[in-house]
């Protein structure tokens, strides 16, 4: 560290309650990463405001996490300030309530998992796909999240952004948002969203949500550590879990990374799995997948740090 960053650390470690040298694996959900030099987790939009302003002015460089959940971070994590915005995460009601559908108003930082709760209890229909699905809002707009009967950009009404250059919050229909699979290409953070849900039978509804939990159960490895699915989905033939299947991969492992045995598009960390250890195994399916197929699996899974 030079002496001009040291100083710029020095400010923000003054001004603000930061953590230094935090170890990046606490905040996901593969259990992996290294240090950020910083780490913040700010408990408003004021103060993640504050942050990103004094982190502009000092010119250190800002990474944005959620939960956490569809990244890999490096082993030598992240240099800089990283901001985790889960703590954004008070505010969860319904705004708007028309004939056939109502609106709700969450923060980016709740987690998915509360808000399907919340449609339960209010019985509204149309996030059951979400069931069993980990993180916040603010990430599974970001990644598009969803299974085949349902993804977030199916119910995304508006999101709104902090716009990192004026630091104004700024709000964007969804119609002017540019989805596609597993991803949303968007300007500024976000820190807010409008979603779009119907009244229906509670029952019906919690029953859905409990069958599509325990399909999920079923079908994924949701007792180890991971990212989720790691491979995107081909965009013809068959998905990436049964390519990898087929191609005998299931079990294969290095050191603590592991292909699950339950799921053959899960990369799960056994034990003390290093970043480098996931991506020499990622390496390995996409040659042998290749080899054997000729499709180039691309990741879903997110690569962040040094």
């Amino acid at each position: 560290m030079n002496k001009k960053e040291n100083t710029a650390y020095s400010t923000l470690t003054q001004k603000f309650n930061l953590l230094k040298n935090e170890p990046l694996k606490r905040y996901t959900s593969f259990k992996i990463g290294g240090p950020a030099d910083l780490l913040a987790l700010p408990k408003d939009q004021t103060e993640l405001k504050k942050l990103i302003k004094q982190a502009s002015d000092l010119d250190v460089p800002v990474t944005l996490l959620g939960g956490g959940t569809n990244v890999l971070i490096t082993d030598k994590g992240i240099r800089g300030l990283v901001i985790v915005t889960r703590q954004l995460n008070a505010n969860i009601h319904i705004i708007e309530t028309q004939l056939n559908e109502k609106i709700i108003f969450v923060e980016a930082g709740v987690r998915l998992s509360k808000v399907c709760q919340f449609a339960i209890n209010h019985s509204l229909t149309g996030i059951e796909f979400a069931a069993g699905i980990p993180g916040t809002v603010g990430g599974a707009i970001m990644m598009n999240a969803g299974t085949e009967s349902g993804s977030m950009s199916d119910i995304v009404n508006a999101i709104e952004v902090l716009n990192q250059k004026t630091l104004a919050i700024e709000t964007i229909d969804g119609k002017d948002l540019d989805f596609s699979y597993r991803h949303l290409n968007q300007p500024g953070i976000i820190v807010a969203a409008k979603l779009t849900l119907t009244p229906g039978d509670q029952n019906k509804i919690e029953e859905t949500f409990k069958q599509n939990l325990i399909q999920k159960n079923a079908t994924q490895p949701v007792s180890f550590a991971s990212a989720g699915c790691f491979f995107k989905n081909p965009v013809s033939g068959k998905p990436a879990g049964e390519l990898i299947e087929k191609t005998g991969l299931k079990g294969m492992r290095i050191n603590d990374a592991m292909v699950s045995r339950i799921h053959a598009n899960y990369i799960i960390n056994v034990n003390a799995a290093s970043c480098e250890d996931v991506l020499l195994l990622k390496q390995q399916i996409q040659q042998a997948v290749f080899e054997k197929y000729h499709i180039q699996l691309e990741t879903e899974v997110r690569v962040q740090g040094e």
